[in-house]
């Protein structure tokens, strides 16, 4: 191995593993798949629209705003946390 493979090997471990919210973009698109008393299911979706099937579907995400099963929202990472926030309803 290569001073140059070991060095990369050495930087993305340390992204992994220190810096996970680098990996992702800050900003996504998600699909609400389902609405609770201000509690929302979230499936990611890629920059084509369809389900980014990297990501799980994240349960009990809570917003003071209303939605329905079906809409699509944007949410941001914020502060390099991996929980997301809801800012509101994507209008296409």
């Amino acid at each position: 191995m290569s001073i140059v493979e070991m060095t990369n090997a050495a930087i993305d471990k340390r992204m992994k593993t220190e810096y996970p919210h680098l990996l992702y973009p800050a900003a996504m698109r998600a699909k609400i798949t389902r609405a609770a008393a201000g509690q929302y299911n979230l499936k990611i979706l890629d920059d084509t629209g369809a389900v980014d099937d990297r990501f799980p579907e994240i349960p009990n995400v809570k917003s003071d705003q209303a939605f329905e099963a079906g809409d699509t929202v944007a949410i941001l990472l914020m502060y390099g946390q991996l929980d997301p926030y809801i800012v509101g309803k994507v209008v296409s």
